[in-house]
């Protein structure tokens, strides 16, 4: 139930992601019209689902390692994690960088087509919410978790043991 439960909070909270990347983002060739960002609407109802993913993706993790007997296949998968980690991270953040480039620059720079806009704008929702991030972040909480469980689980057998 509890694989059901993480299957599911991990669907609903992407598909939320992919909505925002795809639909509240102008690309840059696109002219923006208002001041504000819409964007902003559609991750405030996205970030509860992304949480609730978050504590999902802990627990299940959690008990997959407590329940897991073989020790080479429990530090297998905490290298891979690691190694999906780094990946992820690579990629988000070459994502970042091409968003950057088709910009013209940051909005720091002035010949910057975002230039004097907040961080967060209608242009770059997509750099801080997209799959590489949702991944990365998951990946992240998924490790954790592993390692939680791991650890929660040495210590209640050695409190057993006394």
């Amino acid at each position: 139930m509890l694989r059901l439960s993480w299957l599911i909070s991990i669907g609903i909270s992407l598909l939320g992601v992919m909505v925002i990347e795809h639909f509240f983002t102008l690309k840059a060739d696109d002219i923006s019209t208002t001041s504000g960002n819409l964007g902003a609407v559609g991750i405030t109802l996205v970030i509860p689902f992304i949480v609730l993913s978050l504590l999902t993706t802990f627990r299940y993790f959690t008990e997959l390692s407590r329940h897991a007997h073989d020790r080479i296949l429990r530090n297998c998968f905490i290298i891979g994690g690691i190694a999906l980690l780094i990946a992820f991270t690579y990629f988000a953040i070459d994502y970042k960088n091409d968003i950057y480039t088709s910009l013209g620059g940051t909005e720091k720079e002035s010949h910057s087509s975002i230039y004097g806009f907040p961080k967060l704008n209608e242009y770059t929702n997509k750099i801080y919410l997209n799959f590489y991030t949702f991944a990365a972040i998951h990946t992240l909480t998924a490790i954790i978790g592993g390692l939680y469980g791991i650890f929660k689980r040495v210590k209640q057998v050695e409190d057993s043991e006394h």
